[in-house]
């Protein structure tokens, strides 16, 4: 059986689109919304990386937040992920002040 060369992307753009999962959760009384799209590369060496589409609109309390990382370079949007205490992970805009002082405070202690 032979496979036309045109038809590998075409089979490549299907298997990315069918392990492509969205998922959105609202937290704290529908103040916060966050966003994750996740891309799933079937027999790829990388992760599924989160990237942020939207920020929080407001000040996350520091004693909630245990844990942060960045978003993956390749996201659309530049993004510093907060993990709170109950495991949430809520998307801030890392040109924010206070997103950059909670970052600097978790790297000294």
């Amino acid at each position: 059986m032979k496979i036309s060369v045109a038809a590998i992307p075409f089979f490549l753009l299907i298997t990315i689109a069918l392990g492509t999962k969205t998922e959105s959760s609202s937290q704290t009384g529908g103040k916060q919304k966050v966003v994750k799209i996740q891309l799933k590369l079937v027999g790829g060496p990388y992760h599924p990386s989160e990237c942020c589409f939207t920020y929080t609109t407001y000040k996350i309390p520091r004693q909630r937040i245990m844990d942060y990382y960045e978003t993956n370079s390749q996201c659309s949007k530049p993004g510093i992920v907060f993990i709170t205490k109950r495991g949430h992970s809520i998307c801030t805009n890392p040109s924010d002040k206070w997103v950059q002082d909670y970052i600097k405070d978790m790297e000294e202690n």
